[in-house]
């Protein structure tokens, strides 16, 4: 094989290795919005009431005079 056969098939691979990369990346970038659409709304509501009843200082009712 010649010099520029071999420098084309390797350019050609470089290439086909970026493509894959993106690809890899956005399916990663995803995956990630996926899970994190999935978690978030359904959980904030309950963790932030959770904090909420921690964070009060123990005694007297929220609402309680």
């Amino acid at each position: 094989m010649t010099h520029t056969t071999v420098q084309a098939l390797v350019q050609a691979r470089i290439a086909e290795l970026h493509d894959q990369t993106r690809r890899d990346a956005l399916v990663r970038a995803a995956r990630r919005a996926r899970r994190a659409r999935k978690h978030a709304t359904p959980r904030a509501p309950g963790l932030l009431a959770g904090l909420t009843r921690r964070a009060r200082p123990p005694g007297r009712a929220p609402g309680s005079v």
